[in-house]
């Protein structure tokens, strides 16, 4: 059983960075899609990345944790691309991609630790 905890551990950040792949290959055909496809691949490389300092790290997911509020409130709906057909599961377009930016910067502020903690079992 520990075995496989050992197992799962190492595995977790992979697979967190590969569904930020996954939220990148969901965005391309939206009409900003260019714009989250590069934010989604970059959120989830640069935990992987060792000559960024952690704070510089920190500092990108409080900026990214801020935009994704004002977007999940929708204070950014005015510089926002429109779209007609944009709800979908009780939630907008403008919502789930805020959603999508909080869950980048816990990654971003846990992922480089988890990356760490991996590489010492």
């Amino acid at each position: 059983m520990v075995l496989v905890g050992n197992l799962l551990k190492k595995r977790v950040p992979f697979l967190i960075t590969i569904i930020f792949f996954a939220f990148a290959i969901v965005n391309i055909n939206d009409p900003d899609g260019i714009i989250w496809v590069f934010t989604y691949i970059i959120i989830g490389c640069l935990p992987w990345v060792k000559k960024i300092d952690q704070k510089l790290i920190y500092f990108f997911a409080i900026l990214i944790s801020i935009i994704g509020l004002f977007i999940v409130f929708g204070l950014l709906n005015s510089v926002m691309p429109k779209q007609f057909d944009n709800q979908m599961v009780n939630l907008w377009e403008y919502q789930r991609e805020g959603l999508g930016l909080i869950l980048g910067a816990l990654w971003l502020v846990f992922g480089k630790k988890l990356i760490i903690m991996d590489s010492k079992i």
